[in-house]
């Protein structure tokens, strides 16, 4: 069984399913609210746990309510807790989410400096298949990254904005996979010509998701476009962090880039078809399922 560790952020989201975007000033009834496991480095784990993988997860919680639940969360979902901090006189990461109609989301994040200082535990050895990491805490992994890059292991960075903190960590990697709002942050716009600059720059593999648009890679000296399947989104909400993991597990099972964005991509698809209650991530069987209707 392929082995993947994540280290990042871990938070509580409070998610309100509004019927329309609230007016600044007005009360508003939401159709629906829930208490769920969020943070990127957490909804990747969950995906990749769903997927197959065995995961560890690497960041911080409070030592409140809110950590309880999450560590909970961790267990439920059979993730290795062993690196996850318990930070006293700091409040979880916690997160208020507002669902659309559409499925899209607003995010509102509040999350203690404090929470993100000092490092992760370094083991002896790196005995994972390969590690993602996103940009929230980036100096906290470096060491660990590190180890992993002089293992011939994968480091997978997750380029959400604010990327140039994680400048030490961009270094360290093999793979970069911004979103939109990630590359513009860092290179200034988010079109091709730009994700072709940064994988020069840093000599690295870079792409670009794009929700529902094809993922855009760069594959040598040129771009490549990989379409993602076609389904109705009921809820956008974590379908990045599960595009991550699911990328970086494929990675460690030997997947070639190329073919690891294909099941990414499914894998990401296949979240965005259920409701924010169901907290439903992709088993291997659907993501093949929605590649093979791809090919059809």
């Amino acid at each position: 069984m392929a082995r993947v560790l994540c280290a990042g952020l871990i938070a509580a989201d409070l998610v309100f399913d509004m019927p329309s975007f609230p007016v600044e000033g007005d009360k508003h009834r939401a159709r629906a609210s829930h208490l769920i496991g969020g943070g990127g480095a957490l909804n990747a784990a969950c995906a990749i746990a769903a997927l197959g993988g065995e995961v560890s997860l690497a960041g911080a919680v409070g030592a409140d309510v809110f950590g309880i639940f999450l560590r909970q969360k961790m267990h439920d979902r059979g993730i290795d807790d062993t690196l996850v901090r318990d930070v006293p006189g700091v409040t979880t990461s916690r997160s208020t989410i507002l669902l659309s109609a559409g499925g899209e989301r607003t995010i509102i994040n509040h999350r203690e400096a404090a929470l993100m200082q000092g490092d992760v535990e370094v083991p002896e050895t790196f005995s994972h298949d390969a590690m993602l990491v996103d940009t929230r805490w980036p100096q906290g992994v470096v060491k660990i990254a590190q180890m992993a890059r002089r293992a011939g292991k994968p480091v997978v960075v997750d380029g959400e904005a604010p990327v140039k903190l994680a400048m030490q960590v961009l270094k360290t990697a093999s793979h970069i996979v911004f979103s939109q709002q990630g590359l513009k942050d860092f290179a200034g716009s988010y079109d091709a010509d730009a994700l072709q600059s940064v994988a020069t720059d840093l000599g690295v593999w870079c792409a670009v998701t794009r929700g529902a648009l094809p993922t855009v890679c760069c594959v040598g000296e040129g771009i490549m476009e990989i379409p993602v399947p076609a389904v109705e989104a009921k809820n956008t909400l974590g379908a990045g962090d599960a595009w991550h993991g699911a990328f970086t597990l494929a990675l460690a099972k030997g997947y070639a880039e190329l073919q690891a964005v294909r099941w990414a991509n499914a894998a990401a698809s296949h979240k965005v078809r259920f409701a924010i209650e169901t907290e439903t991530f992709a088993s291997t069987a659907q993501t093949d399922a929605l590649m093979a209707q791809m090919r059809d």
